[in-house]
């Protein structure tokens, strides 16, 4: 058994995350203690009779098979704080997780920039932004965000235009694909060697109250964060003043006056919360010169795709091998236009046919 497995089941049936740091803080004999539960075990452990109940029936009705073949599918890694590959600037926060589900690479350094703001963003975001991260991306800083739409989607998006690294975190399970139309977008994270990592059981689906805490993780992780389009009430002013309460530095790209989707972000520079942001400079200034130059040298093996169809094909092959019908069908496209691209790649060495007729990546 996968040594992870019984902290993911004890995860999935009610264990939340503060309770598995504090049983585990000095012992991490997970399946021992998953075998251990039942009704006694739960009450010397002070569980209160309806949690008891709730816990055990979860149990009974855990689906091992399907937990296993998800995590062999996605290639989901397990990343405790035990793990010297949990990211270092979260393990400072008070609210950092006992553990997190990956899927991709981890950043080794701590040039992270989270990147923050409306959903309802308008072009400004996108204008403003293309003219910050490339410089942010040639210092060799990754950009954060929480891959919604609006300015979490153009972050991201401008970063793997310009060949920089990029993690999105999850308000839901790592399984999930929310919002589903971002589904090509974290193909391409994938493939471009980023990640996507969320504190949170799979399954669990978009609800409401995951995302304070995925804000949370977006403010922990990263030395500072950047807001452009904000409303005067939103979660991008909470993730703001998360970063500030945690010690981050936070930068604020001013907006229209005459906007709503500008109160939040100038009201942060005229009360001092935020400096004023125009280009990278006022951010890079902060920090003097960064030790990680290009995302060349932090993953030198990654394949450079010119083409974005290819680039999503390889997004799926680097989690599981599969046939031709099977991508066309991820990806909604024609098989023959499929099976087109996938010729072209085997050429220059970035996918093989197995022997049973499907495709992975190299």
């Amino acid at each position: 058994m996968n040594s992870f497995l019984p902290l993911i089941f004890l995860h999935s049936i009610g264990f939340s995350q503060k309770a598995l740091a504090r049983i585990f803080e000095n012992d991490e004999n997970y399946e021992e203690f998953y075998n251990q539960i039942n009704n006694s075990f739960l009450q010397n452990l002070g569980f209160k009779e309806d949690k008891i109940q709730t816990v055990l029936e979860k149990k009974q009705k855990l689906d091992i098979g399907k937990i296993i073949e998800l995590i062999e599918k996605l290639h989901i890694q397990i990343i405790t704080l035990h793990n010297p590959l949990y990211p270092e600037l979260l393990l400072q926060t008070p609210v950092c997780p006992y553990f997190l589900y990956v899927r991709g690479i981890l950043p080794t350094h701590t040039n992270l920039l989270s990147i923050i703001g409306s959903r309802k963003s308008t072009s400004y975001s996108r204008t403003t932004l293309v003219n910050i991260i490339p410089d942010l991306v040639r210092e060799g800083y990754g950009i954060i965000s929480g891959g919604a739409y609006g300015v979490d989607s153009i972050g991201h998006k401008i970063t793997l235009e310009n060949n920089g690294y990029t993690l999105s975190v999850f308000g839901t399970g790592i399984d999930q694909c929310y919002p589903k139309e971002n589904k090509e977008l974290f193909n391409q994270i994938l493939a471009s060697g980023g990640a996507l990592i969320s504190p949170f059981p799979l399954g669990t689906l978009p609800e409401p109250y995951n995302f304070p805490i995925r804000n949370e993780i977006v403010a922990g992780i990263s030395k500072g964060t950047l807001v452009t389009e904000s409303a005067e009430k939103s979660g991008t002013l909470i993730t703001a003043r998360l970063s500030l309460d945690f010690g981050r530095d936070v930068f604020a790209i001013p907006g229209d006056v005459t906007k709503a989707t500008s109160i939040g972000t100038n009201s942060l520079i005229r009360d001092g919360q935020a400096k004023l942001t125009m280009s990278a400079l006022d951010i890079l200034s902060e920090y003097g010169p960064v030790t990680i130059l290009t995302q060349a040298e932090i993953l030198p093996t990654l394949p450079k795709f010119d083409d974005p169809i290819e680039v999503s094909i390889y997004g799926l092959l680097i989690n599981e091998s599969l046939d031709i019908s099977s991508i066309a069908n991820h990806l909604e496209m024609d098989a023959v236009l499929i099976a087109g691209k996938l010729s072209i790649m085997e050429v220059y060495g970035t996918v093989e046919i197995t022997i049973d007729g499907s495709y992975r990546a190299l």
